[in-house]
């Protein structure tokens, strides 16, 4: 997706001359595709075997998606979350799932109290002029870009300080300030809807150390990782701070073949400027990003290790989370006070 800087009303943060420390690519898309769909659908449980039902029914209902990342985490409250991360490159087929028959059944089946363990879904549909991609090799592709029409690259916008706003193309013109707050919109006991609001900001950012060898296995796993998982805990536990509504530090995994060497943060923040605010000065980001500049320079195009996001700015409108049965630290829940 090349960007256009002309007739810009707010300024590029890339500093004049800029050369990146490290090469990256962005997905690009078919000029037709306007809007991308990410319906998040989970459960939240004490123990696996209570789940291995409902991870086998939704992963069958699944299949009509364009993409679906099954993957799992323990929560701040102390339960595990099992979802499925399903994306859908046309909203109104996403539309139409969510409320067919099949979807409608299985939804009415699991919120019943005899399975002892809550369920949520998280439902999010973004216009393309509202998100960006980022990619450090070109040819691994994740998330929603697994069905991408080609990539471009190596970029200019990144690895600087604001380098993912300016990736985003309404940035030109738009601040994404939020003047509102998460509203709850329907509450029955143990169900509870809530509405995100305008400029609602999503990150998910994963790594990907299943072709490392060596050096680059070690490095990842005894340097990197550590640091990242301390910084994703952090957003978990103590996110408020930074208006960071939740983080969910996840591993993904095949479903009935067992966890994959990936690994995402999933997080939602109250806007991109507390994204960014996090990003460039909090000592848990600070330390994640300066131990992977220690490392990744020196392997250049080498570098096993894939790293990627995607970043949504969400606008207002039919964007909602609806929890059942779940505890108030969960996703969109953690943002709002409960009657």
């Amino acid at each position: 997706m090349t960007r256009n800087t002309t007739g810009r009303k707010l300024p590029l943060r890339m500093p004049p001359g800029w050369e990146p420390p490290v090469p990256a690519w962005s997905s690009v898309f078919s000029e037709n595709q306007q809007h991308v769909s990410m319906c998040i659908i989970g459960c939240q449980h004490k123990s696996d075997a209570q789940i291995s039902e409902f991870v086998g029914a939704l992963n069958s209902l699944a299949q009509k998606a364009d993409v679906c990342d099954f993957a799992t985490c323990e929560d701040k409250d102390g339960y595990s979350q099992t979802i499925a991360i399903i994306y859908w490159m046309d909203a109104q087929s996403c539309a139409d799932w969510l409320h067919s028959d099949a979807v409608t059944l299985f939804w009415e089946l699991y919120s019943d109290d005899k399975w002892e363990f809550g369920i949520f879904r998280e439902v999010f549909n973004v216009p393309f002029e509202r998100l960006e991609t980022l990619f450090s090799g070109p040819l691994h592709n994740h998330g929603f870009s697994q069905i991408r029409k080609d990539i471009e690259g190596p970029i200019e916008r990144h690895g600087y300080w604001g380098g993912m706003r300016d990736r985003i193309p309404l940035s030109a013109e738009n601040p994404f300030e939020a003047d509102q707050t998460l509203e709850v919109i329907e509450q029955h006991g143990n169900r509870v809807v809530v509405r995100a609001h305008e400029n609602l900001c999503i990150i998910r950012s994963g790594q990907d150390w299943s072709n490392t060898t060596g050096t680059q296995r070690e490095e990842y796993l005894n340097q990197i990782e550590p640091v990242l998982k301390a910084g994703m805990n952090f957003l978990r536990d103590e996110g408020d701070e930074v208006n960071c509504y939740s983080c969910r530090y996840m591993t993904q995994f095949l479903p009935f073949k067992g966890k994959q060497e990936c690994t995402f943060g999933l997080a939602f923040f109250r806007t991109m400027s507390d994204l960014e605010a996090w990003s460039e000065s909090h000592p848990t980001h600070v330390a994640i990003f300066n131990t992977f500049l220690e490392i990744a320079p020196k392997y250049g195009p080498d570098l096993q290790l894939q790293l990627w996001h995607e970043v949504s700015v969400l606008p207002a409108g039919s964007q909602y989370g609806e929890y059942i049965n779940c505890t108030e630290g969960t996703g969109l829940l953690s943002g709002v006070k409960l009657s």
